[in-house]
């Protein structure tokens, strides 16, 4: 094996001799056996192997892994916080059925018993009472003496029959507009006589078999024609039909 170290000393001394002095000379003198010490030692000497394992380092030792905590890992010094445990959370797995349920069963629903609108008393009928009836388009017109609301019985056989007809049609509805003649002494009255009349009609109409939802009871008072002024016959109703069928 050739030694690496045998020319290496003398290039090295040689290019001490021969570097040029920049300001002064000084005398060199050379002891030979001294260079044939030296390249004898070198030729002695046993080189390192190539293949000898590196010398190996000291490796500091890991530092332990901190445990995880709730917040953070470690204070503000660098200790490290232990850990807090926490309960394991049990998962559930719903159960799917294995086909979808039966369709619900629809019952009877219980038969509860209508409360309807009590039905007021007939009206007195008075045999000497004054009235007449009068047909008008779609119903009638029945007349009272002044300052009275009695029924005799031709007036009210007149809207017994009118109320059994409207009943036979549950389409239809009954409307009545009152009237009364005028009062010096009291302006009130007009209204509260008409008032009057339309309810002995009412009752009449109830008792004949129309429910009091399809009765509409308007209260005029004195009548008045198309320029305003009052007309002539005062003590009045008129009862006529309204609706239309449905077909």
């Amino acid at each position: 094996m050739r030694n690496p170290f045998s020319f290496s000393v003398l290039p090295a001394l040689c290019a001490a001799f021969a570097l040029p002095a920049a300001s002064a000379y000084a005398q060199v003198t050379t002891n030979t056996e001294i260079l044939d010490t030296l390249q004898t030692q070198a030729q002695h000497s046993t080189p390192p192997s190539r293949h000898a394992p590196p010398a190996r380092r000291m490796q500091k030792p890991a530092a332990a892994p901190a445990q995880a905590t709730g917040s953070n890992n470690s204070s503000a010094t660098g200790s490290a916080v232990p850990a807090t445990s926490k309960p394991a959370v049990k998962t559930t797995i719903p159960d799917i059925p294995q086909a979808p349920p039966p369709d619900p069963q629809l019952t009877t629903p219980p038969n509860i018993e209508l409360h309807p609108f009590p039905i007021p008393p007939q009206p007195v009928v008075q045999l000497k009472a004054a009235g007449k009836v009068t047909e008008i388009k779609n119903g009638i017109r029945v007349t009272f003496a002044p300052k009275s609301a009695d029924l005799n019985p031709v007036t009210h056989q007149a809207i017994l029959t009118f109320g059994q007809k409207l009943a036979e049609n549950p389409y239809k509805q009954a409307l009545i507009n009152a009237y009364s003649s005028a009062a010096t002494d009291d302006p009130s009255l007009p209204r509260r006589m008409a008032f009057s009349r339309g309810l002995a009609a009412r009752s009449v109409l109830m008792n004949a078999g129309i429910p009091s939802t399809r009765i509409y009871l308007r209260v005029i008072g004195i009548p008045h024609d198309s320029e305003g002024n009052q007309a002539g016959t005062q003590d009045f109703i008129e009862i006529s039909q309204s609706g239309n069928d449905p077909s």
